[in-house]
């Protein structure tokens, strides 16, 4: 058997084999609070997309004229309008052909 291993630890190597396990630890925590973050955060999104389809569908399910849909969210901003313009586009296209 080796003699070296056979030796008690010097207080230099307890303390690198202390630091080498909190920073393992450290690493574990820090990826296990970063997933449940992300999965958190994906919830979330599927919650308010979920709130928003719905609403469209008994937004569009009404009778309106002309609807027009602003939404500003992480992805950007965007305009939607959906009615009675549109027919009038449509007609002005066909003239200019």
């Amino acid at each position: 058997m080796n003699e070296a291993l056979a030796e008690p630890l010097t207080g230099y190597q307890v303390m690198a084999v202390a630091v080498t396990v909190a920073g393992v630890l450290a690493g574990l925590a820090r990826a296990c609070v970063a997933y449940r973050a992300r999965i958190q955060q994906e919830r979330e999104v599927t919650t308010r997309t979920t709130a928003r389809v719905t609403w469209l569908t008994r937004l569009a399910e009404a009778d309106h004229d002309v609807v027009r849909i602003v939404e500003r969210d992480r992805d950007g901003h965007r305009e939607v309008e959906l009615g009675g313009r549109g027919g009038s586009n449509s007609e002005a296209a066909r003239e200019a052909a």
